[in-house]
């Protein structure tokens, strides 16, 4: 049972868009005006093992070819972070602030103590648009990545209970040498609304995806405990059946959390990218393209983002000559691994640097 309420408490898993609908559906108007990679990132104390990205000195590759030339479109490169967390103050009262103000008050259960329920970033997606090389690039943080905080290792979705945004922001920018120019967060609930708006979008899903909530040994006495509001359905298996599948507000939670029999980090990564990849090919159609400005209020409604309807406007012409462009989706360098009994993800800073170098535009040239 135990294990039933943890599932709660993780809740969105990324991955969660933010969490794919959230990076989603936002990559959807923000991967129009994404990509500015300029300076490199100030070196900072964000841990004892700090890289500062190395400014490239070296001569351009001769066996490189020069990138095809395109005509000018009115607007700038430039970047966009998506960041979806796991915050839903709709299913769960269990928040500091329910605390704070006597929402919640069932805080024990037996001998068991109720923490608080922490806020996480549960996707981070790096989307960046260039107007010189005509590429929408994809790159997924993975959430649970290993990150060094005053000596101690973290995981880096973790650090947005502790400072919120521009935190995520400033640990990126270190991770990719990218520094984002905008960023839009939202929760998953805000994410599934958001995607509602273009009518939900089609995925293929390789594999069943349980229902989150699915627990046949759920007691009723374990609800004052769990900070859970309102009816839920813990007898149903399955979520969503593999195949091709329309993804929106009903089931946009059971795809972010992505409770399988395999459980796969990389696969929910990949799945969670192709929902946001689909997202926006569906948004600059014909069909939503004339709605882009009502679409993207709304948006900025549900979301918290620095972006405003202004920078959209400037760089409209990036969805008119949308065709132009090529979709590239970065794996980002590292290795998936269990350390001092965590799972977390091991970034390989050096890799990911050059990764970010070899594309003109994008990151250090």
């Amino acid at each position: 049972m135990l294990a039933a309420v943890r599932n709660f408490i993780i809740a969105f898993l990324i991955a969660a868009l933010v969490f794919g609908a959230i990076a989603s559906f936002i990559t959807i108007f923000i991967a129009e005006n994404v990509i500015g990679i300029a300076d490199t990132p100030e070196t900072d104390s964000m841990g004892d093992e700090t890289i500062t990205p190395p400014e490239d000195t070296r001569p351009v590759n001769p066996d490189r070819p020069a990138p095809p030339s395109y005509p000018d479109i009115e607007g700038e490169s430039f970047s966009v972070l998506l960041i979806g967390t796991d915050y839903r103050p709709d299913d769960f009262v269990d928040y500091i602030e329910d605390f704070s103000n006597k929402a919640f008050t069932g805080s024990t259960l037996g001998y068991l103590k109720k923490p608080i329920r922490t806020q996480n970033a549960d996707m981070i997606i790096l989307v960046t648009v260039s107007e010189e090389t005509r590429q929408i690039v994809f790159t997924s943080i993975p959430s649970n990545t290993r990150i060094t905080v005053n000596g101690s290792y973290r995981l880096l979705g973790t650090r947005y209970d502790k400072g919120g945004v521009d935190e995520i922001v400033d640990f990126v920018n270190y991770l990719t040498a990218v520094p984002a120019d905008f960023y839009i967060k939202a929760n998953i609930t805000d994410a599934g609304s958001i995607i509602d708006l273009i009518d939900g979008v089609s995925i293929n899903v390789p594999v069943d995806v349980m229902n989150p909530y699915y627990n046949p040994m759920w007691v009723e006495e374990l609800a004052p405990f769990s900070g859970i509001t309102g009816e839920r359905d813990f007898e149903t298996r399955i979520a969503i059946e593999a195949g091709e599948r329309t993804i929106d507000s009903s089931n946009i939670f059971a795809l972010m959390h992505y409770r399988t029999e395999r459980a796969s980090s990389s696969e929910r990564d990949f799945v969670v990218m192709e929902l946001a990849r689909q997202t926006l090919k569906k948004a600059v159609s014909a069909e939503y393209l004339n709605r882009a400005p009502e679409i993207f209020a709304k948006i900025m409604k549900l979301t918290d983002s620095n972006m405003t309807v202004g920078d959209l406007t400037s760089n409209i012409e990036f969805f008119r000559h949308y065709n132009e462009f090529s979709i590239v989706t970065l794996t980002y360098p590292g290795t998936y691994s269990t350390l001092d009994g965590e799972a977390c993800f091991v970034p390989d800073l050096t890799e990911a640097y050059e990764l970010f170098r070899s594309y003109r535009g994008v990151g250090l040239e």
